[in-house]
Order: structure tokens, then C-alpha cells, then sequence
């Protein structure tokens, strides 16, 4: 069996017996194929660890980031050990594969206050422009609750600084309406418990899940499509590209950016890098640390017309935070 027959094999289990979500299959498809052109026709059963590990140089000097990197070589452990399960190898040659470089310095993509500003009132235009047609049709009604729902999600991706694999697998049960805490389940189950202060974010959530408590709706999720399905990553993604069109921002942004912000601006107004890191849910202080090596200058000291001071406080960044 070539490399090319046993990627294919790979997937095809992915697929049919661990069902992996199509976007799953097609990122394992990409760094394997690429591992695939690196050692050019070989026969499976000649792939050593020293063909990993030269790949692994090659990828340290090309474009790739600390992150990409990571993911390509993890792609590469869960194959060889799908192989190795399968008997074609006594043990997984990627076993022992590690990446040797440091995590990258990489800065972060932050918004502008006047960014963040836009954003933040592109679906509460939208929600201004339907309301006059809301009652007058079925798709009246859906177009206007899902502007609701984005108006929600682009607050809680900010104030929260939550992921977005976070953000859908919320459900109403997560929500305490009586203390204004969202539970979040974090990554290997870290979970934190976030109390939103900004009545701007809690009155738009309260109505969100008035409305949807209208609907007949047949799951727990908390943010689910005209259909009453849980949105999926996917979903927010076009969620987020539609109104960073809506408030004409021209540069490529993605809803981690929000998460960026938050955190940047949190930094500049003077808060200590252990609070920063229990609301980013970081594991580790070093993934919280790039924040404090951002050109942003440390304040202590505001002004009324300090934007990060008014677009923190208004929209509700300042949080406690329980480890749970």
C-alpha cells in the first residue's frame, strides 16, 4: 500500500466509522496531503521516523505558523496510529514526533475601537430595519429573530472573549438568567463561569431567549438556525463574514479577533494577567503573555474619551471569573 492508498483508507474510516464532520475529513485530507508530495510515492511500509522529522524541518523554514505547524503534526500522530492499530507498522513512527521550535511570537489581529463600534451595530441596524416587517409574514419572523440571535453572538464573542467551538456548544441550560453567568465549557473540559456586567449584553441575550423559547424547538441548544438545528461553526462563520461586510471592513478578520480585542483592550486598561487568563480560559499564562507584548500602551490613568475604557465597560468585558 503507497502513502496515497493509505490516506484514503484513513478517511474513508473517518468518515464511516469515527464519523468526522465533513470540515474534519477535509483538514486531515489537506496535511496529509501534503505529507503525501514530501515523500513523493513511498511505500507505506518504508516510511520511517526520520522521513517525519525531516518533513518536520522542512516545515519549520517554510510560511507555516507555530499553530499550523501543530496541527499538521498531530494529523500525522493520529494517522500513523490508525496504521499501527491496523498492523502495518509494530509502532507508530510518529510516536515520538515532536515540533523543537518555540511558539512563535505571532501578534495577535485586533480591531480598531472604531472596528469594534461598526460590528457591534451592524445587526442592531439590521434588527432596527425588521422590526417594522417582523409580524407580517413566517419569514418576516425568522429574519428577525436571527438578527436578534447575531446581535447576541457578536456580544458574547466580544465581552466574553469566548471560542467560537465554545460559543456553539452552549445550551440554555448554560445561562443563568437569575445571576447573569454563562457556564463555559472550555478545551479538556476547562470549564469557567463568566458573569456578564453589561446591561447592553444581558438585555440582548433576555430577549434572544424570550424569542426563542417561542419557537417549537426540539433541543437544548442555545443558538440554533431558522430550522430550530444548533448553528455549527460553520454557521457562525458566515454569521460573522456577513456583518463584518455590513460594517464595511475591508481587511480580513475572523470572529477570533473579537476574542483578541477583548483581551488587548483588557491589557490596556490595567488588568492583571491572571484575571485575563481565567476569562480566556488559557491553560497556560504563556498563551495569556503575547497580550502584554501588543503596541498598546498600559493605562491606568482614563480619560472619559479612552475608547478601550468605553468599549470594556459598556459592552461588559469586566468579569468574574470561577474555575469550575
Amino acid at each position: 500500500m503507497n502513502v496515497q492508498e493509505a490516506i484514503a483508507d484513513f478517511l474513508q474510516h473517518g468518515h464511516t466509522v469515527r464519523n468526522l464532520s465533513d470540515r474534519t475529513i477535509r483538514a486531515y485530507q489537506s496535511d496529509l496531503s501534503q505529507f503525501q508530495v514530501h515523500v513523493d510515492g513511498a511505500a507505506m511500509v518504508d516510511i520511517t521516523p526520520d522521513h517525519l522529522e525531516q518533513y518536520l524541518d522542512k516545515l519549520g523554514t517554510g510560511p507555516y505558523r507555530d499553530t499550523s505547524i501543530r496541527r499538521k503534526v498531530a494529523a500525522l500522530k493520529v494517522f500513523f496510529r490508525y496504521l499501527e492499530e491496523k498492523g502495518m507498522f509494530p509502532e507508530s513512527p510518529a510516536r515520538r514526533l515532536k515540533i523543537r521550535k518555540p511558539v512563535e511570537n505571532r501578534v495577535p489581529t485586533v480591531l480598531s475601537s472604531r472596528e469594534v463600534r461598526a460590528l457591534l451595530s451592524a445587526p442592531k441596524d439590521q434588527i432596527g430595519a425588521l422590526a417594522g416587517t417582523r409580524d407580517h409574514s413566517a419569514g418576516g419572523r425568522n429574519r428577525y429573530f436571527c438578527a436578534i440571535r447575531d446581535n447576541v453572538i457578536l456580544e458574547l464573542l466580544f465581552s466574553t472573549g469566548i471560542r467560537i467551538g465554545e460559543l456553539v456548544a452552549l445550551n440554555v441550560s448554560d445561562v443563568g438568567v437569575e445571576n447573569n453567568q454563562i457556564h463555559i465549557i472550555g478545551r479538556a473540559t476547562r470549564g469557567r463561569t463568566v458573569t456578564i456586567t453589561s446591561r447592553v449584553v444581558i438585555e440582548a441575550l433576555m430577549n434572544y431567549l424570550e424569542m426563542r423559547s417561542e419557537r417549537s424547538l426540539t433541543n437544548d441548544a442555545l443558538f440554533v438556525g431558522r430550522s430550530g438545528t444548533r448553528l455549527t461553526i460553520y454557521s457562525i462563520e458566515n454569521i460573522f463574514k456577513k456583518h463584518v461586510r455590513l460594517a464595511e471592513i475591508k481587511r480580513h478578520i475572523t470572529p477570533h479577533a473579537l476574542r483578541h480585542t477583548m483581551a488587548a483592550m483588557l491589557v490596556s486598561s490595567g488588568a492583571d494577567i491572571r484575571d485575563i487568563q481565567e476569562i480566556l480560559g488559557h491553560a497556560s499564562i504563556l498563551s495569556t503573555q503575547v497580550y502584554t507584548r501588543l503596541p498598546i500602551q498600559k493605562r491606568r490613568g482614563h480619560t472619559p474619551a479612552d475608547p478601550a475604557r468605553i468599549l470594556v465597560e459598556s459592552h461588559g468585558a469586566r468579569m468574574s471569573i470561577k474555575k469550575t
